[in-house]
């Protein structure tokens, strides 16, 4: 496995967002109305792939949210990657950039229904700051 950081603009990127918006969309079923795909109005800032035998295996990316704190977004592994290490990989990258970049905090949001994703994060130490039906945000103290 190798993680590079990549161009928000780089086809590869758009294509792991745009599966993961595909991903998302179906997972939502009757809630699809409150998910937004990608787009720039995001303002993502940061972006890594990672790559097993040159492949693209999977992404995360990060904004800032406000001074001291990054926001996590877009996590994803393409499903032939998962259950192997990709997504702790790329968490363990985002928050080593964060590190280097004097981040007191990381923030998401996601869903309490997405329960792989929630007890991966918790297992990082993340918690749960909010929630409102299956909606919820989570926040790490770095």
């Amino acid at each position: 496995m190798e993680i590079t950081p990549q161009s928000i603009t780089d086809p590869c990127v758009l294509q792991l967002f745009s599966e993961h918006d595909d991903y998302m969309l179906d997972f939502l079923g009757r809630d699809r109305q409150y998910y937004t795909r990608y787009n720039a109005d995001e303002k993502i800032e940061h972006v890594w792939v990672a790559y097993e035998d040159g492949f693209p295996a999977g992404c995360i990316a990060c904004r800032r949210k406000e001074a001291g704190m990054d926001e996590i977004k877009r996590l994803f592994v393409r499903p032939a990657y998962r259950g192997r290490g990709f997504a702790k990989e790329l968490l363990k990258r985002l928050e080593r950039h964060a590190k280097e970049q004097n981040c007191r905090s990381l923030y998401l949001d996601t869903r309490i229904s997405l329960e792989p994703a929630v007890s991966l994060y918790q297992a990082f130490g993340f918690r749960i700051i909010f929630q409102e039906g299956l909606y919820i945000q989570m926040e790490k103290a770095l």
